[in-house]
């Protein structure tokens, strides 16, 4: 019973570093392509102003959706880190148990 625990212990352990992998990934690139689509606005005059905040005020009403998806971005990777401290600490867990079982 208790490699089985074990097992499923490592196992949850390796989806939750897959998992958090992939939020990473996606976290990127949606900030990459919120910074291009700034970077091209700034190019061709759309996003302007006099300091950093008229700026960023002017690229949120002009790229939404980009700002949104690097918002969902950021709360899936805070989950996928989270879980991932979850698996840590059960994998943990379990190798103690283990030990003083052993």
């Amino acid at each position: 019973m208790l490699e089985t625990e074990v097992r499923e212990a490592y196992g949850d352990l390796r989806r939750a570093l897959e998992e958090a992998l992939e939020a990473t990934l996606r976290h990127r690139r949606a900030k990459e392509a919120l910074e291009a689509a700034i970077a091209q606005g700034i190019l061709a005059g759309e996003v302007a102003g006099r300091n950093a905040e008229e700026r960023e005020a002017k690229a949120r009403s002009l790229y939404p959706e980009l700002f949104q998806a690097l918002l969902e971005a950021e709360e899936a990777l805070t989950r996928a880190k989270f879980r991932l401290e979850v698996a840590k600490a059960r994998a943990q867990e379990v190798e103690v148990l283990a030990g003083l079982v052993g």
